[in-house]
């Protein structure tokens, strides 16, 4: 009985449903007949609309009122909301600090040109140009005002004489069908340099820092020369790659 009971609950469910979708679709046919026949009047103020957005585009768009949406928020930024950005303002500039570094030792405001020419010892332009492979930092420049002959004569000679020469890992090297070991420190013609700093002799050291220029000449080590300049120059950047050329960093 119980079970009759239940088949009939569900039949009835069933028709109902049956019923129910009947009525929605016949609902959704109405409305979709009622809905062609629906039109829409002519908006009178379409013209004077498109008349005024045309202005308000071309207000917002002026030089004028974006200096004063700028200078808006810029007061904005700092009344209100510096407490609030200063903190990842300051995480930004110390990452990109960072990332600065990353390239080398000195800060990229900061060069140090190495002046040489062919007359200085060939031992002690080789010793500085195995401390700057050393190194390794893109801010250092080793600079020379040109060659003995002029470049026409190293082009020549395919760069085979002084730079082939002064460039070898092992200066005795001997030139057999085996290549020898060579360093990959550039070395820039820079006559205007010469001229900028008055380098009247060589070796001679620039350290150039915003704009200020710290010079040193005379033939001794790269740290001693640089440990002179930094006594006036007071970088912490170069003393650290002091630190690091004595092995201490």
């Amino acid at each position: 009985m119980l079970y009759l009971l239940r088949l009939v609950l569900i039949v009835v469910l069933l028709a109902s449903q049956v019923m129910a979708e009947d009525n929605v679709s016949q609902l959704m046919e109405k409305t979709r007949k009622y809905a062609e026949t629906i039109r829409l009047p002519a908006n009178q103020y379409e013209e004077e609309g498109a008349k005024r957005a045309e202005e308000t585009s071309k207000l917002f768009h002026s030089s004028e009122f974006q200096e004063r949406i700028q200078s808006e928020q810029q007061r904005l930024e700092r009344e209100i909301f510096e407490i609030y950005t200063a903190p990842w303002k300051k995480r930004i500039r110390q990452t990109a600090s960072e990332q600065k570094r990353d390239a080398g030792i000195l800060l990229p405001e900061e060069k140090i040109f190495l002046f040489i020419s062919s007359s200085v010892p060939d031992e002690t332009v080789h010793a500085y140009i195995d401390t700057l492979d050393r190194v390794d930092d893109p801010n250092i420049s080793l600079v020379m005002r040109g060659v003995a002959g002029g470049l026409s004569q190293v082009r020549a000679k395919g760069n085979s004489s002084y730079f082939s020469r002064i460039l070898k890992k092992d200066l005795d090297c001997p030139r057999t069908e085996k290549p020898c070991a060579r360093y990959e420190v550039p070395i820039r013609l820079k006559p205007s340099l010469f001229t900028k700093y008055g380098i009247t002799k060589v070796p001679a050291v620039v350290f150039e820092y915003n704009g200020d220029g710290f010079m040193i000449q005379g033939d001794s080590s790269l740290d001693y020369l640089f440990e002179r300049i930094n006594r006036e120059a007071k970088s912490m950047s170069l003393t650290n790659l002091i630190r690091k050329m004595r092995g201490s960093l």
